[in-house]
């Protein structure tokens, strides 16, 4: 489903004022508002993000005790530790805390376990660090919130604990001094990443000189997946900054030239330095990570930048493998429950989360992957954005030995024996919590356009920047019909098409030519692109969805009876049920959630059903991939395989391909023939219009609608697939061509006979 950000009358009040106060668009303003910008204050705040803005560290509780704590280890000469993670945010909060101590007169060791080690501070790991530098103190940071237990262990071996940490507050904490924007104390900002947490106590320790590693934070940010709106955005414009001027960090520097990038957005970030950083992880080598960014010699960064690469080539390729064996194992096991689970020995740590987020993107569901060590699965869960994985997870406790994170990303360990019972139980609190539109996907936009988009405002819209998580990328919607979308060039798998408002490309979109040419009404989601060229600017629209709209008109109903035409006549393979027991299947398919596919041919047959307001709805084909209990008017083409069943909510002319448990209603028909039958006059009036000429050649559908040919459109489609059996019509050049040399009965064509059969009429007549 796609809609837009909610804009009122009252609404359009305050993008003039905007607009007029603070000297941009109103269209800008109207951007600034829909995303809930609405006050003067703010909105200058948020196109003109500045340091001067950022809140005092001192407001984050814990903040004094914390600097007060490391002012004695520093006066006393005492040893400290600083214990970070293992991916981007964590390695950057070590080393921006580190290097920040520094500057404050104080030394410190850091420590950056591995994920063979686990999550946090780990018993095991924490003796090591006992045995090999005897701190007085230990500084978390990214982590240990949670280690209620190690901090007790610690403190009773005389080692004090500081736990600096951006994750969700457990019920239990340790007791300890602690800063985590989570608390509920005076601090007005909660979506800070790890290292931003460990930026602010660098603050509070140094002041203005810990601005010097905000690249650093700004990496972390992105990586991390934080909003950046509010204080992150300040945080990250001023990161990016660095990056893009020339006075990042040096590491940060070496690690660009290895990928090749000059230019950063916060959403290139995520797709450069930060998978780069998390490569060394994810393949259990997160001290390379650590050691080039706490390097100071060029040659060693530069290595140790090649090796974060070649880590990232090998994660993608282990990646891909790992995917495919979840797909084989999802496809045996079945991907009816309200979660996908699965687990392999064999499966790395440091790869089931990128996995599993891929799969969250194809079956719109959440998924846990796990791999397995010393007798426990370790898993890495993801989420759809109506569940919060967190709560789920809390939810069903009792069945886990461990676990930690946010609403759509956590981590989870379970007792090998006790799986099943875990994924029942998930299962369970999934069912019992949510229901069917919890499930539902829906793609928001900023609005639908009603006037040409310019280049102006495309140029104005850089001031959005930086966008992504909570501040996405600005995007809109365009409704359509047939738009005669084809190849940018021949041979090309990339696709052009003009509507109203805006040009669009659809980057690797062919495969989907056919729906956009279709006539049925259709949705383009799109974000603008303004290129220049010598000194020419150039205004793309680039496409990221299209959903068919479930409107019942002439062009959908035209396309359902091409579709219905040009498949074999129904002859069994279906169980014949009634509009009960069809009922039926929809009041459990609202529960139930997965695995049934509805499909209505005639959409004034809707009115005989209740509940269908739950349900996502499309039109021919799927508006996305996974499996959720859809109902969609008409379908043209093979049903996944994901489908289960499928439920004709009225008889069809025909079934559509499919391995599934097929029901038909055959108390209702789907296929009013009385309005599809024609005669000799009927097919003559389509004869002559293609006579004369400049019909291009599509679908029957396609063609009926964009001519007049005096009858329904339907009738027409009936028609033209009579001249096309008949071989009175042939294409010649891309148009429909009369042979002048074909005149036959009509009563020869199937197609006649179908419909004739179908009405109970035995009609003939030549043309």
């Amino acid at each position: 489903m796609i809609k837009s950000r909610e804009w009122t009358s009252k609404d359009e009040m305050t993008a003039e004022n905007l607009s007029a106060r603070l000297g941009v668009s109103f269209l800008l303003a109207k951007m600034l508002v829909v995303r809930g910008i609405k006050d003067e204050i703010e909105a200058r705040s948020f196109l003109e993000p500045r340091k001067a803005d950022l809140f005092d560290p001192y407001l984050l509780s814990g903040m004094k005790e914390a600097v007060e704590r490391i002012t004695l280890a520093r006066d006393e000469g005492q040893t400290v530790v600083i214990y970070g993670d293992y991916d981007a945010d964590g390695i950057s909060a070590v080393t921006v805390l580190r290097k920040c101590l520094k500057i404050f007169g104080l030394d410190t060791y850091a420590v950056i376990p591995e994920r063979e080690n686990g999550y946090g501070l780990t018993a095991g790991v924490y003796e090591q660090v006992l045995e090999a530098y005897n701190p007085d103190l230990i500084i978390t940071v990214d982590c240990g919130i949670s280690a209620v237990n190690e901090v007790e262990d610690l403190k009773d071996l005389g080692v004090d604990v500081i736990i600096t940490d951006h994750h969700e507050i457990p019920d239990r904490v340790p007791d300890c001094t602690i800063i985590n924007c989570h608390i509920k104390d005076d601090y007005p900002f909660e979506y800070l990443c790890g290292a931003g947490v460990a930026y602010k106590l660098g603050r509070a320790l140094i002041g203005e000189k810990a601005d010097a590693f905000l690249d650093m934070v700004a990496l972390a940010t992105v990586a991390d997946s934080m909003p950046l709106v509010g204080e992150n955005r300040i945080l990250v414009c001023e990161g990016l900054k660095a990056l893009n001027s020339g006075r990042a960090q040096k590491c940060l520097k070496a690690l660009a030239e290895a990928c090749k990038t000059k230019e950063f957005t916060a959403i290139g970030l995520s797709y450069t330095l930060a998978p780069r950083v998390n490569a060394a992880g994810r393949m259990g080598d997160a001290y390379s990570a650590l050691k080039l960014f706490t390097s100071e010699d060029p040659v060693e960064m530069a290595n140790l930048s090649k090796k974060l690469n070649d880590y990232n080539v090998k994660r993608q390729t282990e990646c891909e493998e790992l995917y495919k064996d979840a797909k084989r194992k999802l496809s045996d096991k079945g991907d009816d429950g309200k979660a996908i689970v699965l687990f392999d020995e064999s499966w790395k740590a440091g790869l089931i989360g990128i996995v599993a987020a891929r799969l969250v993107e194809e079956y719109k569901k959440p998924v846990i992957l796990f791999g397995e060590k010393d007798g426990f699965l370790h898993g890495s869960a993801r989420s759809i954005g109506g569940i919060n994985v967190f709560q789920a997870l809390s939810a069903v406790q009792t069945e886990v030995e461990a676990f930690g994170g946010h609403a759509q990303a956590a981590g989870v360990t379970v007792n090998k024996e006790k799986f099943a019972d875990f994924e029942r139980a998930l299962n369970g609190y999934l069912s019992e919590k949510f229901t069917i539109a919890d499930f539902k996907f829906e793609t928001e936009v900023d609005w639908f356009l009603d006037e040409p988009f310019t280049p102006d405002f495309a140029k104005e819209l850089e001031k959005i920047e930086p966008c992504g998580v909570g501040n996405a990328k600005p995007s809109f919607a365009v409704r359509c019909s047939a738009v005669n979308a084809s190849p940018i060039k021949y041979g090309s798998p990339h696709l052009s098409f003009s509507t109203p408002f805006i040009d669009l490309l659809w980057f690797g979109g062919l495969e989907n030519a056919s729906a956009l040419n279709s006539p049925v009404e259709k949705i383009v989601v799109f974000e603008p692109n303004l290129s220049v060229f010598n000194g020419r600017q150039s205004l793309k629209g680039y496409v990221r969805s299209v959903e068919t709209v479930a409107e019942a008109t002439e062009g959908l109903i035209a396309a359902i009876v091409d579709g219905q035409l040009s498949k074999p006549q129904i002859s069994g393979g279906f169980t014949s049920i009634d509009t009960k027991k069809a009922q039926a299947f929809l009041d459990e398919g609202g529960r139930e959630i997965y695995g049934t596919l509805f499909i209505v041919n005639n959409p004034e047959n809707l009115e005989k059903y209740e509940g269908l307001g739950q349900f996502e709805f499309c039109s021919l084909k799927l508006n996305r991939g996974g499996n959720v209990n859809t109902v969609c008017l008409g379908f043209a083409g093979e049903i996944p395989s994901s489908y289960k069943r499928v439920v004709y909510l009225d008889e069809p002319l025909s079934i559509d391909k499919t391995q599934a448990e097929v029901f038909v209603n055959t108390s209702l028909k789907g296929i009013d023939a009385e309005k599809l039958a024609v005669n000799r006059e009927i097919v003559g009036k389509v004869f002559n219009g293609i006579k004369r000429g400049n019909i291009l050649s599509a679908p029957a559908a396609e063609v009926a609608i964009k001519n007049q040919f005096g009858c329904s459109p339907s009738q027409a489609v009936v028609a033209l697939k009579i001249l096309s059996e008949l071989k009175v019509i042939k294409k010649e050049n891309n148009f429909i061509r009369i042979d002048e040399e074909k005149r036959t009965d009509i009563s020869l064509s199937p197609t006649f006979r179908r419909i004739s059969s179908l009405v109970g009429e035995n009609v003939s007549g030549r043309t």
